[in-house]
């Protein structure tokens, strides 16, 4: 009956209240809702902050540790004082706190265990390769600054399975990688510390490194640094999340998963944190070198929790539009004042990325030199003045025809710089803001210069024009020796072995076809296929000839059955099995000595004897004795003072047409022919060959010639120790 009353002829006004209640509430969660997505895009703003934070500090480290690698690249190889003198000019602990310390692991393999450790002795008592035991490779820490504890001198990084991963990233990659969490060997006051350890490779100076298989061939070691990652990652953040209002706690994982195993920081250690399917919680994955760590967000302060508890009320006082307007006008002054805050923080973030692009530039591997807008020059790279051995000194401010003038003098005359201005003249390239093309012709103009040396070296010349008023024009210098003296080599070997294959190719072909067109008795047969079996074989010797060469450059000796020889009875053996020309003598052996014993492959030395006996006969076609000599053990020239080794020799001795100065320097260079009348058969890889074959046994050829007298080679290797 209450009810009936009370809705009695008041129907509409309850209408009018729910409607006005739905419409309350609807425009109550709409709010709720708007609020709670800019909080989210606000927090995630500061989530992705702390990542770049995160990210360009890595990259920093990164480029403190390149400069260590470039330390070895100018060098060559690195003292223990140099080390300590760069790493002190470079105090990374002032400049990226967390760093616990900087050094250098050398690559050494186990045959090279013993000699690492008796050299490392020489300037530090008492040192050894740790954690003690065998293994197919080791990466001992040889240099370590500052050095907290004379015992971590030694440790082999390679021993870790977490470290190693993330060496052999950095060595096949050519880049910095992280590693995993570690337990960092320093402890401070006996308490376990982890952190993280960054690797850059270093390579060999003047190595091939285009591939993986080559950068792994021309390791060297690698620069790491220490890091802790509480001191790390307090460093970074700065007060980023520490604000009381607008703070978070942040959680950092190594790999993509909240692994506990793998926690590398805690922003509030012992503080509960909510985690996945909390309101805020956000995530983030970073990315360094084929490194992954995930960052977890969660926040804590008030700003970041949506409370509606005073806009209940306004909103059932009757208020409720000055309260919706209150609101959206406090978001729009929130926004207005974060994006404020947000454009200056991206203002400090483009000043440090500029700093940041100018290292890149002073470590890049390619020259620069920009011009201003009156076409001087305005910046020299080091890697220019490395390049070129200028003086950046001298450069600054000469304008282009000068510079012009002065680069064209140090070049080469066939290969001589045609100035800056007829680049651009010609040029067809895209301004650097991206508008129109310059010139015409779709076709960038570059240019190869070669400079004088030494040593020689030949640079592309790239030109790019700007609107810029700062900067008009930039020239690119890219370092293209390696590839030119590739394309050098296909000539060689094109000009060389194509022919000398195409010659009985021809011969066969021929033949062949002789055999199916015509009717030809039996004797003329035998004949024909005795032709074609000769040529066949010679195509085979040139075939094998090369694939010899490519198995011993990739393969370095690890092929090689070692054994105790006697050169002696080796000696005799090549001979009995050598097969003379038609109506030549045999090699004429030496008498009977007491025996001459080395180490080495039988095979490959076989092979050896076998290529300097027949070019001993191809090379005197007007006959003459080939004779051999054995060369009684003798002190190496070669060895460090005072040190007892010793080698023997086999000395081959022709009276052939013999050979120039000029082509005795060049006789074990590939495809190289001292004849070149075409007369005598031949690709030019048999000294090579041998070549690199004596020196993977430690050995070495020496050739004294004289043109029209002969020939005499004389093969050195380490003789055998005696037990």
């Amino acid at each position: 009956m209450l009810m009936k009353k009370l809705f009695a002829g008041n129907w509409l006004a309850w209408l009018m209240l729910g409607i006005g209640l739905l419409l309350t509430a609807f425009s109550t969660y709409q709010v709720k809702s708007r609020l709670e997505r800019e909080q989210a895009v606000a927090f995630g703003f500061v989530c992705d902050q702390v990542s770049a934070r995160i990210e360009e500090r890595l990259a920093a480290h990164a480029l403190v540790l390149r400069g260590g690698s470039g330390l070895f690249d100018a060098s060559g190889s690195v003292e223990r004082n140099e080390w300590s003198a760069y790493i002190n000019a470079v105090r990374p602990a002032g400049v990226v706190p967390g760093v616990v310390s900087i050094g250098f692991a050398a690559a050494v393999a186990a045959d090279q265990l013993a000699a690492h450790s008796a050299r490392m002795r020489q300037g530090r008592a008492g040192y050894g390769v740790q954690p003690p035991g065998e293994r197919a490779f080791y990466a001992p820490m040889i240099y370590l600054e500052p050095e907290r504890s004379p015992k971590l001198v030694g440790y082999d990084n390679f021993a870790d399975p977490v470290r190693r991963a993330a060496m052999e990233r950095a060595r096949d990659s050519g880049a910095a990688a992280l590693s995993g969490r570690v337990e960092l060997l320093h402890r401070v006051a006996g308490e376990t510390q982890f952190g993280v350890v960054m690797y850059v490779p270093v390579y060999r100076q003047g190595a091939a490194i285009g591939t993986p298989e080559e950068r792994r061939a021309a390791l060297a070691g690698w620069v790491f640094g220490v890091f802790r990652t509480s001191e790390l990652m307090t460093g970074i953040l700065a007060g980023a999340l520490s604000d009381r209002d607008h703070s978070a706690d942040l959680h950092v994982y190594a790999g993509a998963t909240t692994n506990q195993a793998q926690l590398l920081f805690d922003s509030h250690p012992g503080h509960p944190f909510a985690g996945p399917g909390s309101p805020g919680y956000q995530t983030r994955t970073l990315e360094f070198n084929g490194s992954r760590w995930l960052l977890e967000f969660d926040p804590s302060g008030p700003a970041w929790q949506t409370g509606l508890a005073g806009v209940w009320p306004a909103l059932l006082d009757g208020v409720a539009l000055s309260g919706l307007l209150f609101v959206l006008m406090l978001a729009v002054l929130n926004t207005r004042r974060e994006a404020e805050r947000i454009a200056a923080k991206i203002t400090a973030e483009l000043r440090a990325h500029s700093i940041q692009l100018g290292a890149i530039f002073d470590l890049s591997p390619d020259g620069f030199v920009t011009f201003d807008a009156a076409h001087c020059v305005r910046y020299v790279s080091p890697t220019f003045v490395a390049m070129t051995g200028m003086n950046a000194a001298e450069m600054a401010g000469l304008d282009e025809t000068v510079f012009s003038a002065r680069l064209a003098a140090a070049c080469l005359p066939q290969a001589r710089f045609i100035g800056v201005a007829p680049l651009r003249a010609s040029a067809a390239d895209v301004e650097l803001d991206g508008s129109r093309p310059v010139g015409s012709g779709g076709e960038r103009r570059r240019q190869k210069i070669e400079l004088a040396g030494p040593p020689k070296r030949v640079l592309e010349v790239d030109l790019r024009l700007s609107a810029d008023e700062a900067i008009s024009q930039i020239l690119y210098f890219r370092d293209v020796t390696h590839e030119t003296e590739v394309d050098r080599m296909t000539s060689e070997f094109l000009s060389t072995a194509a022919p000398e294959l195409r010659t009985p190719m021809s011969s066969i072909f021929g033949f062949t076809e002789l055999l199916m067109t015509r009717d030809l008795d039996e004797a003329d047969k035998r004949d024909f296929l005795r032709t074609i079996f000769g040529q066949s074989e010679r195509m085979i010797a040139i075939i094998n000839e090369l694939l010899d060469l490519s198995r011993i450059e990739s393969r370095r000796g690890k092929d090689f059955v070692i054994t105790a020889i006697d050169l002696g009875e080796l000696l005799r053996k090549v001979v009995a099995d050598f097969k003379t020309p038609d109506g030549r003598p045999a090699p004429q052996l030496p008498s009977a000595a007491d025996p001459l014993t080395v180490k080495g492959d039988r095979r490959k030395l076989t092979q050896v004897l076998s290529n300097v006996f027949s070019n001993a006969y191809k090379y005197s076609p007007g006959g003459g004795a080939v004779s051999v000599e054995l060369l009684p053990p003798q002190i190496d020239p070669r060895a460090e003072p005072g040190s007892a080794a010793r080698r023997v020799g086999i000395r081959i001795s022709d009276r052939g047409i013999g050979m120039t100065p000029p082509q005795v320097a060049r006789a074990c260079e590939r495809f190289y022919r001292a004849d070149s009348s075409g007369r005598i058969p031949g690709t030019g890889l048999g000294m090579s060959i041998v070549k690199e074959i004596m020196e993977l046994h430690g050995g070495q050829v020496e050739i004294a010639s004289e043109a029209g007298t002969g020939t005499t080679v004389t093969l050195w290797l380490p003789a055998a120790k005696t037990e």
